[in-house]
């Protein structure tokens, strides 16, 4: 049931789903608590760690970048711990897994590498992998930023642009809900002292969760950031909406006189001045031209137009 390898008296059964199956058969298989199963059956789980005298259960989050649709999706990984054993299971595609999984079965080298040590520091170099997959999704958004960026300044500021701030944004929350609690969890592990996790493991635990330190920093940068250029983008809206406005206003204004004057004269009423001399009409024309000339030109010395 599910992919096994056993090196060195390690044995890891790794599981790509939590259906129904492998749920049945981690019931019969192990002796885990009633509430571990529970978890590893149920949705999304938040990252913790349970600690039990054969074994430790945990749950990890990791961030997983969809190009087609440029979101952050979360990936869990749910684990069992023992002495000899480690038994990882996930909630939602991950490709390295897979492909450390047909590596490590393929390759002695890094079999050795990986399973070598113990079950627990495979653990540590699982979740080390993972947590360095991270930094091209880190590098990612920092393109992003640079380059809405530069469409701000740029003066290339259109649609597009308010939605890429807000899809960047919402990539950043996500990220920083999934490095919050993983946090914790490393935290936890790193300060353990049981048979399955020997508190010497504890400095290996320590550098992820120096690595995640830094991420959440970066992660925090970037969020200030983002909200410092959403605030530049609106007050550039808000600054090319008022330039509409004020020169919708100034036409207006400068119409006004000519507006007046036809509905004046379009008045169905006898004894209008000159209403029998066709040639005033031009005349008058020429007039209220002048006058916006002149209008114009005064909004434009003080810098209304």
């Amino acid at each position: 049931m599910g992919n096994k390898i056993v090196y060195k008296g390690v044995a890891w059964r790794h599981f790509d789903d939590n259906s129904e199956t492998v749920v049945s058969y981690l019931q019969k298989s192990y002796k885990f608590h009633d509430l571990d199963i529970e978890d590893v059956s149920a949705g999304p789980q938040q990252p913790k760690v349970d600690f039990y005298k054969e074994y430790l259960f945990s749950v990890f989050h990791f961030p997983d970048y969809h190009s087609d649709q440029d979101r952050i999706h979360v990936v869990e990984l749910d684990v069992f711990l023992g002495s000899d054993f480690l038994i990882t299971i996930t909630k939602g595609k991950s490709n390295r897994l897979d492909d450390l999984y047909a590596n490590i079965e393929q390759d002695k080298e890094l079999r050795e590498e990986m399973m070598g040590q113990g079950a627990a520091f495979f653990l540590y170099k699982i979740i080390n992998m993972l947590t360095d997959t991270c930094w091209p999704i880190v590098r990612k958004i920092s393109t992003q930023i640079a380059d809405v960026e530069e469409d701000i300044y740029s003066e290339d500021t259109h649609k597009g642009t308010v939605w890429q701030i807000s899809l960047i944004r919402r990539n950043l929350i996500r990220l920083k809900r999934i490095l919050n609690p993983q946090q914790l969890v490393i935290g936890t592990l790193v300060t353990t002292d049981k048979p399955y996790l020997k508190k010497e493991l504890g400095v290996y635990f320590d550098d992820i969760q120096d690595t995640l330190n830094r991420m959440q920093a970066i992660t925090g940068g970037y969020f200030d950031a983002m909200n410092t250029l959403h605030n530049v983008n609106e007050s550039l809206i808000s600054q090319r909406t008022n330039e509409v406005i004020k020169l919708l206003t100034v036409i207006s204004v400068a119409l006004l006189p000519m507006t007046l004057l036809t509905g004046f004269y379009g008045m169905n009423v006898e004894g209008l001045p000159f209403a029998q001399h066709p040639i005033m009409v031009w005349v008058i024309f020429i007039a209220l031209f002048s006058f916006i000339l002149i209008l114009l030109g005064i909004f434009r010395k003080r810098d209304w137009l």
